[in-house]
């Protein structure tokens, strides 16, 4: 007796010749990263927190090249078998998709395959996981974002949506996916059977429906919220109320307010929603367009939780030295303060300084010795550029930090 056709049989037949070993998988990573990080915008979104600012798509493109190079199959002959079995109704898009219904496939493929080891399954079934949630995330956010948003209002949305949003736990888009996709793929989770046997249909389309059902509520709460804003007016103060800052007034007495501002910078630095602020970091994030933001933003975080720990002097020993070279390129730079210079300006003159391959300065040599400690410590980096970029961008945060004393003490 023949065996009855299904979803696994349809990609059995189509997909059969696939060799699913360790080059297989690394295919995957390799087409999973690169669309996260395929321009500015997605990077921006996948590193940040908000939402409808930066365009995020999956494109036909991408669809294609998922069909050409993962799956090495044809994809409208994939949809007519596929379309053709009573369990797949067209009229559900979600659940007839063929892309979807491949990612489907292959999570359960490579969770049987006899070529990979049980890390090399799990790494390549999240990938899979990911890219499908890259989709329907995608997805939802044309329906409600056509247009890019207004970032005043995305980030004034932000703030005000409450802990139980796993935006507000996780910190980033990356995070919450990559939680999302782990949840998908976990041997407790809903739909592990359907992953590990799939020898159910209706198993494998509820798989698909309620994945994207749960990325379509979270982001319908978000939005919803973003509306009552918008409606609202509200705003967050942008950087460019920022632009001033105490410049030759900080100078009339050095010495003095030096002490003044590290003691506020040492005060600060232990409450990350006082010392992490979104729009100086946004600052520093475009000025150090090549800093990867998620490395950035995990340095500060440890920063603040490690500065109380025990044998943690260096962290203070880097935010003292980091105020008095910046104080002593100020004293220096005098005319730059009767020009008004704004902080912009001040950062992208402290990156050159940071930056230089012919500074002679032991106080420089200091400063980046213990940011690159630091970075090190807090993401476990060893690539040394990325490290380099990571410490600048920490300095330079530390000095906006602190010459914005006044701004944020009087708001």
């Amino acid at each position: 007796m023949a065996t009855a056709r299904s979803i696994s049989t349809v990609f059995e037949e189509a997909c059969g010749q696939l060799v699913l070993d360790s080059a297989f998988a690394k295919r995957l990573a390799t087409y999973q990263s690169s669309w996260k990080h395929k321009n500015d915008d997605h990077i921006k979104f996948f590193g940040g927190n908000l939402l409808g600012v930066e365009v995020v798509r999956f494109t036909e493109a991408d669809r294609d090249q998922w069909f050409d190079e993962i799956l090495k199959a044809d994809q409208n002959n994939l949809s007519e078998q596929l379309l053709a079995l009573p369990t797949v109704n067209p009229e559900f898009n979600v659940s007839s998709d063929t892309m979807n219904l491949s990612c489907a496939w292959l999570m359960h493929v490579l969770y049987t395959s006899p070529k990979l080891n049980p890390q090399q399954k799990h790494d390549a079934m999240l990938d899979v996981a990911l890219v499908l949630n890259y989709k329907f995330l995608t997805s939802r956010l044309f329906r409600h974002f056509k247009y890019p948003a207004d970032r005043a209002t995305a980030e004034a949305t932000y703030a005000a949506l409450s802990g139980k949003f796993a935006i507000k736990q996780l910190g980033s888009w990356a995070r919450v996916l990559e939680q999302r996709s782990e949840d998908l793929i976990s041997p407790e989770g809903l739909h592990f059977n359907a992953i590990s046997r799939m020898n159910n249909d209706l198993e494998v389309i509820y798989l698909l429906n309620d994945t994207q059902g749960r990325i379509r509520d979270m982001l319908k709460n978000i939005y919803d919220v973003f509306m009552q804003i918008h409606h609202q007016g509200i705003r967050i103060q942008s950087t460019s109320s920022l632009v001033d800052y105490d410049g030759e007034v900080v100078l009339k007495d050095k010495n003095k307010n030096v002490l003044a501002y590290t003691r506020y910078l040492h005060a600060i630095v232990t409450d990350k929603s006082s010392f992490m602020r979104e729009e100086l970091m946004e600052l520093i994030e475009k000025l150090m367009h090549t800093t990867p933001p998620r490395l950035f933003r995990e340095t500060l975080g440890w920063l603040s939780d490690n500065y109380r720990q025990s044998g943690a002097g260096k962290i203070e020993e880097l935010l003292n030295e980091t105020l008095i070279h910046s104080f002593d390129y100020l004293a220096e730079e005098r005319t730059m303060m009767r020009s008004h210079v704004d902080l912009p300006t001040l950062l992208a003159r402290l990156k050159g300084v940071y930056t230089s391959s012919r500074s002679i300065d032991p106080a420089l040599f200091s400063l980046r010795d213990k940011a690159q400690w630091c970075v090190k410590q807090a993401t476990g980096n060893r690539n040394d550029s990325v490290i380099a970029s990571v410490r600048t961008a920490v300095l330079l945060y530390v000095v906006i930090r602190t010459m914005t004393m006044q701004h944020y003490t009087n708001k």
